[in-house]
């Protein structure tokens, strides 16, 4: 018999002791205190009639989790005078749940007072609008509950009662000193019982969501959206017989979640915040394949074929598809794009490095790849500042020359050279006058030009033997003109 019947795992024991009026009580009161693991004993002790009937109210209002709100400014016409009306308050019990948006936003501490009913709890007051004439017109609601009256024998809460089974609904409004007006619930019916509905008064939930491509107000918009709807493609779940299971020695829940590791590594979630996954076209398949678990030889192969193209790219100066939306000037250099490039390329690579022996082997592969543009990036630096301290210091010694009188400027170009070849009491001492202003260094401003026109045109092209300045050097102009005559000839 005992095995058909509901097992008790918590039990709650409330004793109620009512006394008369006017009586003295001989039994104490005790808060709820634990018996045993299953159950919790409480005394209650309270004087019978009006005393007894809030006292067990607000014992449901605790053991149901109800709260209460009390609907201010009810105009009511007097019962006995019915050409004047007065304002009446009804206080009403509920679900917590109705003050569910207002407990979150801290709104409800202004509107908290003790209850006008002589219960021992607390209400929120909201206060009564102009009613509504149809239920059609009503505003979107987040949640509906039943709704009693605390006192409901009373002449204000019959008349509400009435007035709402009548097919009317009563907007409610927090009350504020100032502000606009802030309409967070409403009274109606449905089927002879009575609800309170909850309207946002926020975005309502019912609402399409503001689309992120618009960006109003200065908010993101170049989210990857059609890349994110791949991924979501890519994740998506499916039921699998044990059979799979029982084939990868792995629960398909397991392998699904360390497929959603392996491809959300690195996903950057705005256009600009990239350069690589912008470059599909340039680096595919190498993003498709490092989320892989494995890798073939033949896979490894086409990795490397991508960063061996963007390092052709680079050699090629080619431009990258960089997004320069919103953004003042020009935007980065071409050198500070590769190089940001070839950062997130091996951030991407690096975060996928310990999956496989093969991924080790593209990581090996991209840094022996980045490592002579990097040195090379770093040598042109170095010649481009050492060019710069020489050119400044040539303008530096060409503004002293300027400020210099004639006289110093005659004395300033006269170098003087010796003739060594005599003996010492013969040696001659010519002295002449250099048309250039000489530098610091071994140079002056025409040489330090001509040297740097000769290092750019070497760059771009190579010099024409005829321009060639070594001594004798002469350009033969058609060069195979004799051998034709001699292939002729031993034709012949």
């Amino acid at each position: 018999m005992a095995t058909s019947l509901l097992p008790i795992t918590y039990c709650e024991l409330v004793i109620l002791h009512v006394y008369p009026v006017e009586d003295t009580c001989t039994v104490t009161e005790k808060t709820k205190h634990e018996i045993s693991p299953l159950l919790m004993c409480e005394v209650i002790i309270t004087e019978s009639g009006k005393k007894q009937y809030d006292r067990m109210l607000q014992m449901a209002y605790v053991h149901y989790n109800l709260a209460s709100t009390t609907v201010t400014g009810i105009p009511m016409k007097e019962e006995q005078n019915a050409s004047s009306s007065a304002n009446y308050d009804v206080e009403l019990l509920h679900p917590v749940e109705a003050h569910e948006e207002m407990l979150k936003s801290g709104t409800v501490e202004g509107l908290m007072i003790p209850s006008k009913e002589g219960i021992p709890i607390n209400t929120i007051t909201l206060k009564w609008c102009t009613p509504k004439s149809s239920v059609q017109d009503l505003p979107a609601c987040t949640g509906a509950y039943r709704i009693t009256p605390v006192d409901v024998n009373s002449r204000p809460s019959s008349c509400l009662t009435n007035f709402l089974l009548s097919g009317r609904a009563v907007m409610l409004e927090q009350p504020r000193k100032s502000g606009f007006k802030v309409i967070s619930h409403m009274l109606t019916s449905h089927g002879g019982e009575i609800f309170i509905h909850c309207i946002p008064t926020g975005r309502s939930i019912v609402e399409d969501p503001p689309s992120i491509s618009e960006g109003p107000g200065g908010r993101v918009t170049d989210y990857r959206i059609p890349d994110f709807r791949e991924f979501m493609k890519e994740n998506r779940l499916a039921p699998a017989s044990p059979a799979v299971a029982e084939l990868a020695n792995q629960l398909p829940i397991q392998r699904a979640l360390q497929h959603v590791e392996r491809t959300s590594r690195c996903w950057p979630m705005v256009i600009n915040e990239t350069i690589i996954f912008n470059m599909a076209s340039h680096i595919d398949p190498l993003p498709t394949l490092l989320v892989k678990e494995r890798l073939t030889d033949d896979e490894l192969l086409d990795c490397k074929k991508a960063i061996y193209h963007i390092v052709g790219m680079e050699s090629r100066n080619e431009p990258l598809p960089i997004n320069n939306a919103g953004i003042r000037g020009k935007g980065s250099k071409r050198d500070q794009q590769y190089s940001q490039m070839w950062s997130e390329l091996e951030g991407l690579v690096q975060a996928h490095s310990t999956t496989s022996e093969n991924h080790q082997k593209i990581l090996d592969c991209l840094l022996e790849c980045k490592k002579p543009s990097d040195d090379r990036r770093k040598s042109e630096k170095l010649s481009i500042k050492e060019e710069r301290s020489e050119a400044e210091s040539a303008w530096k010694d060409l503004d002293k020359y300027q400020k210099m009188t004639e006289h110093e400027k005659k004395e300033f170009n006269k170098i003087e050279t010796t003739d060594d070849s005599g003996p010492p009491n013969k040696r001659l001492r010519h002295s002449y006058t250099e048309p250039l202003v000489k530098t610091s260094g071994k140079q002056n401003l025409l040489s330090m030009w001509t040297n740097r026109m000769k290092s750019v045109h070497s760059k771009r092209h190579t010099e024409f033997i005829g321009r060639q300045e070594n001594i004798g050097t002469i350009a033969e102009l058609y060069k195979h003109l004799f051998e034709e005559e001699e292939n002729e000839a031993s034709v012949q």
